[in-house]
Parts: structure tokens; sequence; C-alpha cells
């Protein structure tokens, strides 16, 4: 039973640690820190935070270059590593972003700065972590947080419902998930979740598969164990057998007067030390016959043990989708209470840095961000109950021109404060 538990232990921290697969494009940069696995080999797990120079410290390797690289790409290169200094020729690494660069927000928004960057994160719930658009508008303010809770109950959703297609898979057996298995939420990387389930099937079936052949093979090394000292056995018995043909005989020539008593109880010695390892050796044979049946009882409740906890586990995921579908229909009805029609977009300017390079690029609510981003919102006029001076001037409002050149717009603390 120790054996599996030091197979199972690190096989399922490597589940744990799958990286999914936006993150095994994304190149790692100094401030972010990597999970480092290495498989069966707990004390060099450890999270590790790039510096400044783009390294990272792990022992016994020291110092390893990782910036500009993805977590594929440092994984191989440790696992290259500790084979080339053949500290572990077989390594087993998996490396992961336990936290990444952070978004930057600014602009009308009432609390920029900095916000941890989440898988699937969109500009609409980075505004919403950056407490909203302002106070001059309730509506507007609990329409983004309702979004948001609306987007984040979708993605838990969504989780949920791969945990559920994941696990009825593994019992029965079946084939990857396929695209149809889950559904689809806007603005979530619905592929990513599926990749991810499937990465965590896979790797569930050969952790299963390992410990069948972990127990079978601990079967086999018993059943041959038996069989030696089977052999023992015999051969112990064959000396017992012998010894006593030698006894009677030295005790028939002891009575004639043809040997002394010493050399008798010499052969009774003897006969006495055999018949004792004889017995040492039947008392192994049957601890070892129990032990047998323990393998025996192990691998045939293998399956079983996994089913259970499979089917618990289905269970847990259906009441979780229920309680988490009924909080997003409830959030879905009070946004659509609160009336958004007949509003402006919000301008959004997202700036990416690519090659080494800060670029604009084009974004709305619904982007998605990534690591590092610059987000920079702009409310429109009709946020401020102002009229667009472009409407103004096709109306010929001349005097409302000149009147808005002569009053520039209010600071962000102005209309919150009149």
């Amino acid at each position: 039973m120790n054996g599996i538990l030091r197979l199972a232990v690190p096989s399922l921290t490597a589940l744990f640690m799958a990286a999914p697969a936006h993150a095994q494009q994304h190149t790692v940069t100094s401030g972010e820190t990597l999970d480092i696995l290495v498989f069966r080999v707990p004390e060099l797990t450890r999270q590790a935070v790039v510096d400044v120079d783009g390294q990272v410290a792990f022992p016994p390797l020291g110092q390893i270059p990782v910036a500009g690289q993805t977590v594929d790409q440092i994984a191989a290169l440790i696992q290259e590593r500790l084979a080339g200094l053949e500290i572990m020729l077989d390594a087993r690494v998996t490396v992961g972003l336990a936290a990444v660069r952070p978004i930057v927000i600014g602009g009308d928004v009432a609390q920029p700065g900095a916000i941890p960057h989440v898988r699937g994160m969109t500009v609409r719930r980075a505004i919403a972590l950056a407490g909203g658009l302002g106070t001059l508008r309730p509506s507007r303010g609990a329409a983004d947080e309702l979004r948001a809770e609306r987007e984040a109950l979708a993605a838990e959703l969504l989780d949920r419902h791969a945990r559920l297609a994941r696990a009825r898979a593994e019992l029965d057996n079946s084939a990857d998930l396929s695209a149809e298995a889950l559904p689809e939420f806007a603005g979530i990387d619905h592929a990513a979740v599926l990749a991810l389930a499937n990465s965590l099937l896979d790797a569930a079936r050969t952790e299963s598969e390992a410990q069948k052949a972990f127990l079978s093979r601990d079967l086999e090394i018993i059943e041959d164990r038996i069989g030696r000292l089977g052999v023992q056995r015999d051969h112990q018995k064959a000396l017992v057998e012998e010894q006593t043909a030698e006894l009677d005989r030295y005790t028939d020539m002891q009575k004639r007067g043809l040997t002394p008593q010493t050399r008798v109880s010499e052969e009774y010695r003897t006969l006495n030390e055999l018949q004792g390892r004889l017995a040492e050796t039947e008392a192994d044979i049957a601890d070892v016959g129990r032990q047998r049946e323990n393998a025996r009882h192990e691998l045939d409740r293998h399956d079983a043990r996994r089913a259970a906890a499979l089917e618990a586990e289905i269970q847990t995921a259906l009441t979780e989708i229920a309680s988490l579908d009924a909080r997003m229909r409830g959030a879905t009805a009070r946004l659509a209470q609160l009336g958004m029609s007949g509003q402006d977009e919000v301008a959004v300017t997202l700036y990416r840095v690519t090659d080494g390079q800060e670029t604009p690029i084009a974004a709305d609510e619904s982007t998605v961000l990534q690591p590092g981003d610059l987000v920079e919102v702009e409310l429109p006029d009709s946020f401020f109950g102002l009229v667009p001076s472009a409407s103004l001037a096709a109306a010929g409002h001349a005097a409302a021109v000149s009147a808005g050149a002569e009053q520039p717009r209010k600071s962000a603390q102005q209309r919150a404060n009149p």
C-alpha cells in the first residue's frame, strides 16, 4: 500500500499542475512565478520567481535562464540539464505558471492600478475589479459588477461541466472529449478548457494504468518469493528426513554399544536445528501468503474504488452546476432590469508589448486580456449626461458649442461631487 501512495501522490500533483494551453504559448518574463515539479522527486518541487535577469534559482542546477521561453521549453531545458549532469537521467519535469504579470488599468475607472491577471479575463472584468466606471451612474456600475459576476459564474460553470464530462468519460472508458461535450459561454476560451480537460483525462488514465501495473508487479514479486520459499522448504524437509534417519542409525548403534551417547546427543541437536529452520520457513511462507492475498485484494478492488470516486465526483459536479446555473440566471435577470440599452460604448485602448515594442490594439469590453497588458478606459460624453459635440454641430446648436468651449469638461472629481 505504501508503494501505491508513493506512486499516486506525485502523479496527482502533476495532474493539478498541468499547464493550460494558453500558458504553454506564453513566454515567461521577469517578475513571474513558476511552479516546477520533478516527477517522483518531491524535494525538487518548488515555486521559483523569475529575477530581473530573467533567471530562476533551481538547485542543484543553480541559476537557469528562462526569460522569453514557454513553460514547455523551460521544462525541457531542466530535463536536459539534469540528464546532462547525470543527476537524473530519466527526469520528468512539469513547469506551470503560478503567477504572471498583472494587468495595469487606468483612465476613467474608480481604482486605477495593477490587477492580477486571471486566465480568460476580459476588459469588462478588469474594469469591474478596478472599482467600476465611477459613481455618477449607479446603474452602469451595478451593470458592470453584474456582468463581471455573470462572467465569473460562466467560467466556474464551464469548469464544472468540464469536470463532469471528464469524470463520466473516465468512468465509461470512452474516448477524449469533443467540443460538443461542453457548453459554450461568451467571452470564455472554450478550446483551452476542453484541452485541459482532455489533458487531465489522459493523465488520470495513465495514473490508473500505472497503479494497476504496480500492483501486478508487486503480486508477481510475492509469487516469486513464495516459489523460492517453497523450494527452500522442500530442501529443508529432505534434510530433516535424512537427519532423522541418521539419528535412528546412531541410536541403534548406541544401543549395541558401538557409539557413545554423546554422538547420539549431537545428532539430536542437529535434527532440532533443522526442524527449527523448517518451522521458520513455513512461517515465512504463511506470512508471504497473507501478503499475496492482500495484494490480490488491492488489485481486484482498484477498479471498484476508482469507479466509486468518479461517481462521487460526478454527483458533486452536478450539485455545483445546479447552484451555479441558478446564480447565473439570477445575475442575468438583475442585469436585464437595469435597462442598459441606448448607451454609447466605452472607449478602450489596449497597449501590449510585442517584440519589445508597446503597440496599441483596438479593443472593447469583451476583449480578452493577456499578462502585462495596459488598459486605458475613457467614458463617452453620454455617460456624464453630455451631448456629443458632433451631434451638437450637426444640429446647429452654436450656443451650446460655445458654452461647452467656455466650460471645459469637468474632472472626474468634479463630476463625482457637483
